[in-house]
């Protein structure tokens, strides 16, 4: 009876794993390392230079870098939503200076013109985000640095005067981004400091998932202008709201009223899991005041050799984006 209770106890007794003890069947995978840097490095190309309902001319070629840095992470602690500093570099120019404001410029002025002008634009951007969890605020800064030949009046000062070109651009901006089912909504307000003038923005989008790695991607956007000049002098104000070189009282000021519809179809292609390929189709239709302008500017001063209207026509464009996020 006692070695019978003592095999029993000992049959009992739990077993102490040594090194020979079998792997569990069911490990549990160690958690993966965020080495997520949240910067995105992107490199394109556009038929054409489309900014706020403006065609500004053919083969734009652009590259960019963007990040977000999260300041105070609280959604996931008390509720109170996360903050996160935004922030972004983009460098495009017009590669062969195919601008849309020239053609015919040289036949009107006698050849002292070009009828091609360079351009080059640098913009520097920050803004401090908010996800309040239905949406999202930021308030931000930009600053916009034109360059070229038709940034710097592209001979036209030596022509007829002093004051043709483009002004840099420094705009505080104010934006809310929120969704709606499946439909993301973003809207914005724009100051600009140095040449005044509001402009103000609601576009939204979708995107319909085809496979793991390729997307559809609806977007439709609208711009409203307030005494809006896109950072054109006044001098080209004049030029191109009067059709021709004397000051019109009309062109004075900037554009009030709608500026532009935009409406297009993207299709990112996810490459792997930081690189997405996405090439893109867009039409730009000017609408109101600027649509007007297409019609102002049917000819240089005595000779009828059709203006700078190319800019504010209708225009169907395309392009493609390549982006890696490291």
């Amino acid at each position: 009876l006692l070695k019978t209770l003592g095999f029993l106890a000992l049959a009992a007794t739990p077993v102490v794993a040594g090194p020979s003890a079998p792997a569990p069947k069911n490990p549990i995978a160690p958690a993966p390392v965020n080495d997520d840097l949240g910067i995105t490095a992107s490199i394109g190309y556009d038929s054409n230079y489309v900014w706020r309902g403006i065609n500004y001319g053919q083969h734009w070629v652009r590259s960019g870098v963007n990040g977000e840095l999260l300041l105070v992470g609280g959604a996931s602690e008390d509720g109170a939503g996360s903050t996160s500093l935004l922030w972004d570099v983009n460098y495009g120019s017009l590669a062969g200076d195919q601008d849309s404001f020239s053609p015919n410029i040289g036949t009107a002025t006698g050849g002292v013109i070009k009828n091609t002008n360079s351009f080059q634009r640098l913009q520097l951007g920050a803004a401090i985000s908010h996800d309040f969890g239905p949406a999202a605020v930021s308030f931000g800064y930009s600053y916009i640095h034109n360059m070229g030949s038709l940034s710097n009046g592209g001979g036209m000062n030596g022509f007829a005067g002093q004051g043709f070109g483009m002004n840099d651009i420094q705009q505080l901006t104010l934006g809310v981004n929120t969704n709606l089912g499946p439909i993301n909504l973003a809207s914005s307000a724009n100051y600009d400091l140095v040449n005044g003038g509001w402009y103000f923005d609601l576009t939204a989008k979708s995107t319909i998932a085809v496979t793991d790695a390729i997307s559809i991607v609806p977007h439709a956007g609208l711009g409203y202008g307030l005494n809006y000049n896109a950072g054109f002098t006044q001098a080209s104000r004049n030029l191109v709201g009067g059709g021709g070189f004397v000051a019109n009282s009309a062109a004075q000021g900037g554009i009030s009223g709608w500026t532009a519809l935009n409406v297009g179809i993207d299709f990112p292609i996810k490459l792997n899991s930081r690189a997405t390929l996405t090439p893109y189709v867009a039409a730009n239709l000017p609408m109101g005041p600027m649509k007007n302008l297409a019609k102002s500017t049917t000819s240089w001063p005595g000779t009828p050799v059709g203006g700078p209207a190319t800019p504010f026509h209708s225009i169907v464009y395309y392009g493609v984006t390549l982006s890696v996020r490291f």
